[in-house]
């Protein structure tokens, strides 16, 4: 997850959020913005425990939700990692153990094999932040794998 660098992605964030997107035109890049948005405010709350980024993680998880009802195919497993990234800010670690185990397992039964490695990748970053340091080692290995596999 290449977003790790604060200071970059927290300007870069507060960039996007000042755009403004017709989203039926712009479907696709409004749909990857929101998801990537969402995980990036998601790690920034936890690094500095500022709300609005809280705020805007929650704000991209509830427009993912909303594409998730009309394509689960496409959109349920994004909607799954920011759940869990979202678990993860609040510390609800059983919930956000569930939450990368749906959004992997979805990724891999829809054969996105890019959102598969991303989600073993924040998995991975979730379980080392905790102190499970085997679990981590297991999904950061299963995602370089994956990434690989994808090219």
């Amino acid at each position: 997850f290449m977003y790790r660098d604060y200071y970059g992605m927290a300007s870069a964030a507060e960039e996007y959020f000042g755009y403004k997107l017709d989203v039926w035109t712009l479907l696709n890049i409004a749909c990857v913005q929101t998801y990537i948005s969402g995980l990036v405010s998601f790690w920034i709350y936890r690094q500095t425990s500022d709300c609005k980024w809280f705020e805007r993680g929650n704000r991209s998880k509830a427009a993912m939700r909303h594409w998730a009802e009309s394509s689960q195919w496409n959109f349920l497993q994004k909607y799954h990692l920011l759940e869990a990234e979202e678990n993860f800010s609040n510390r609800q670690y059983e919930a956000a153990r569930q939450s990368y185990h749906n959004a992997i397992q979805l990724s891999k039964n829809h054969k996105f094999l890019n959102d598969e490695a991303l989600s073993c990748e924040l998995a991975g970053y979730f379980f080392f932040e905790i102190g499970k340091k085997t679990e981590a080692l297991e999904y950061f290995t299963r995602a370089n794998s994956n990434y690989h596999e994808w090219g």
